[in-house]
């Protein structure tokens, strides 16, 4: 029964980050995010983020974010047939993954971070 709590707790920790995350995104009118955004929906998803930017190529915010200290992935993360049916190779989409370690401080520095960014 521990076990479970355990895992309930850690599910809404993640599920409040990741809203938090896509509300901040929403405000962005250069960002796109790839899968389910709406806040009532957030149980049907992880809280891994992929999205892509009009304004510059996931490459080069993931070394914008990285010479700050904050750490994303670029790319097509193996999912191949996922970015090509797309329409987004050859640079893919950035990647934020965000798990029960993180904070909601971390959260919102990413998102100041990008504004400044973007």
């Amino acid at each position: 029964s521990r076990l479970t709590q355990a895992f309930e707790m850690i599910g809404r920790h993640e599920r409040g980050l990741a809203g938090r995350l896509l509300e901040g995104l929403a405000a962005f009118s250069s960002v796109r995010v790839q899968g389910i955004t709406d806040p009532d929906r957030l149980e049907q998803r992880v809280p891994t983020v992929s999205l892509t930017s009009s304004r510059q190529s996931p490459q080069k915010i993931a070394a914008q974010l990285a010479s700050r200290g904050i750490f994303v992935w670029p790319g097509n993360h193996y999912a191949l047939p996922f970015t090509e049916a797309l329409q987004l190779e050859p640079q893919g989409t950035l990647r934020v993954g965000l798990l029960h370690y993180n904070t909601r401080d971390e959260v919102d520095r990413l998102l100041d971070t990008l504004q400044s960014l973007l």
